[in-house]
């Protein structure tokens, strides 16, 4: 069995559909890999739904951790947030991370810790990002860095939500740079 494979086909499926309506079934299916030996691999249903997530955070979500550790200003990051929200061609699916968070009654303890995990992980880039301009010119006066980064956050996964509920990417674009206009001087 080669992991990476069901990884890739697992990762596929659950991020083209709601993570909870893939069974392992399909997936063994999909992937062309035995039951027993799917559950050597990763333990169980809740271990391969961990290693998907892992997988997918290495593959999609390290270029926004990218993005905003880029060094660049706020608002050219911003601008690199709002073009990964509303032109990269694997969030018109969505974001399978903001799929397992909104999902996180119907996942496993090892799934579910992970989400947690890589939600404080971004809260902290997000947080980490924002407090390196809270000084600066650009930031809007009286704003809080936690506020702030909590806002940005939902705001990039509301972009996200609505690329995948088929909203034009350009009205996606238009709609995220007006939400986080907030966060610069005017």
């Amino acid at each position: 069995m080669n992991a990476e494979n069901v990884l890739d086909v697992a990762m596929t499926a659950y991020w083209h559909s709601d993570p909870a309506d893939v069974s392992v079934n399909a997936i063994c299916q999909l992937a062309g890999v035995s039951k027993p030996s799917l559950y050597r691999e990763f333990g169980s249903e809740d271990g391969l739904s961990r290693a998907v997530l892992d997988h997918y955070a290495q593959r999609v979500l390290s270029d926004v951790f990218a993005i905003l550790q880029g060094g660049n200003g706020l608002q050219d990051t911003l601008d690199a947030l709002i073009d990964f929200a509303s032109s990269d061609l694997r969030m018109e699916t969505g974001c399978l991370f903001y799929k397992m968070r909104a999902g996180k009654h119907r996942l496993g303890p090892l799934t579910l810790a992970r989400v947690d995990e890589i939600d404080a992980m971004a809260h902290a880039a997000y947080s980490a990002f924002l407090r390196s301009f809270r000084d600066g010119e650009d930031w809007a006066p009286g704003l809080s860095v936690e506020a702030a980064a909590k806002y940005l956050s939902e705001q990039f996964a509301l972009a996200i939500t609505q690329r995948a509920s088929g909203e034009n990417p350009s009205r996606v674009r238009e709609m995220m740079t007006l939400s986080l206009s907030v966060l610069l001087r005017t």
